[in-house]
């Protein structure tokens, strides 16, 4: 097999030597004179050929290029300006584009803004805050100054002379009472205070004590101004919070609802 690759390069080499050196060479082109007119020199055109300005050498002639007729004034009126159709081709369209200030549609739904409170302590606030995430809101905390309620305020009202108001204090306490007070000089006179109670079910209590005195107590809610804190929600058009999930443990504290600020 080696012996067969060697005499094949050989081979080649050979024949390629004999086509570079001994092979007659073949002449492929064409000659550059080969149907082409002669030149003839002006000194040579007879003198009845000179006038004409034309030397021709046995050639065809060339057929002239007919010129372009110009348009009547006529039909160059009726000649359209309008440049050429070209193919149509298929292009996306793009949207157009919006006009500033052009309001965005957008599929809403319909909300207001309610606030809860009020609570006395950021921590009251913040256990309220938390229940509401967990039931899917996103409440927001805010600071305030406002009337935080105490409770409910039991007293005895418009008493004529501060001595007539001691004297049914000394009454009061000598019934075990001993949470009473008298307040001078009110927008309502003279007052007995017979305390304040956070529950209803302990005014009812005093004030059944002190009616067996024979007293007409009054009752109202008592409250005094202080920084409070509320939580602003979101809620859809028929929804309710749930206020006995916001009141914070071991405890009830008065809230309200209100629209947001």
């Amino acid at each position: 097999m080696r012996n067969l690759f060697l005499v094949l390069v050989l081979a080649n080499l050979a024949f390629a030597a004999w086509a570079a050196w001994f092979a007659p060479a073949q002449r492929t082109g064409r000659s550059t004179e080969e149907g082409l007119p002669s030149i003839t020199l002006v000194s040579e055109v007879p003198a009845d050929l000179r006038s004409a300005g034309v030397v021709s050498d046995e050639a065809p002639a060339e057929d002239p290029i007919p010129e372009t007729p110009e348009p009547d004034a006529g039909v160059a009126d009726a000649v359209s300006s309008e440049p050429v159709a070209e193919a149509a081709v298929d292009l996306p369209v793009p949207p157009p584009a919006a006009e500033p200030g052009a309001a965005v549609e957008t599929a809403t739904v319909a909300t207001r803004c309610t606030s809860v409170g009020p609570f006395r302590e950021l921590s009251q606030a913040a256990t309220a805050a938390a229940a509401l995430r967990t039931g899917g809101y996103q409440p927001l905390q805010r600071v305030a100054e406002g009337d935080i309620w105490i409770g409910y305020w039991v007293y005895i009202p418009a008493i004529s002379t501060e001595a007539e108001a001691n004297a049914i204090l000394a009454r009061m306490r000598a019934e075990g009472i001993t949470d009473s007070y008298v307040i001078a000089n009110s927008d309502s006179g003279n007052l007995v205070s017979l305390g304040v109670f956070s529950e209803i079910s302990g005014v009812g209590r005093r004030r059944d004590q002190v009616r067996a005195l024979g007293f007409e107590p009054e009752v109202v809610d008592r409250t005094r101004r202080a920084t409070v804190y509320w939580i602003d929600v979101a809620l859809a058009e028929g929804q309710a919070l749930d206020f006995d999930a916001l009141q914070p443990p071991g405890r009830i504290i008065r809230l309200e609802q209100r629209d947001c600020e």
